[in-house]
């Protein structure tokens, strides 16, 4: 999506994608606990392509997190408008190490 794209997006669709990344299945900061919300939800039935790669991902995304592939998808597109929105608004993403501090620098391409 370019720039002119993201601004024809209104902020309150921006907002509505992005409220809760993890409403789903949500973590706490530190990753530790998850919990699954029971409230029906309406669905919306996607194609796609995926290349082998990605697959891969999904599925250690799924074994790490203990939910199926849909909702690991369902997430991952809510993170992804999250941190396109926050880079749009020329916001930096870092990934922190808490043993020694160093910090990685997170670029979206």
């Amino acid at each position: 999506m370019t720039r002119d794209a993201n601004q024809a997006v209104s902020s309150t669709a921006w907002e509505a994608a992005i409220a809760d990344p993890g409403s789903s299945s949500p973590t706490t900061s530190s990753g530790s606990s998850r919990r699954r919300t029971t409230r029906q939800q309406e669905l919306t039935k996607v194609s796609a392509n995926f290349v082998a790669r990605s697959m891969l991902a999904l599925d250690v995304a799924s074994q790490l997190t203990g939910d199926n592939q849909t909702d690991v998808l369902n997430r991952s597109v809510q993170v992804y408008a999250y941190l396109m929105k926050i880079t749009e608004e020329g916001k930096l993403i870092f990934v922190e190490d808490p043993t020694t501090g160093a910090k990685e620098r997170l670029v979206l391409l």
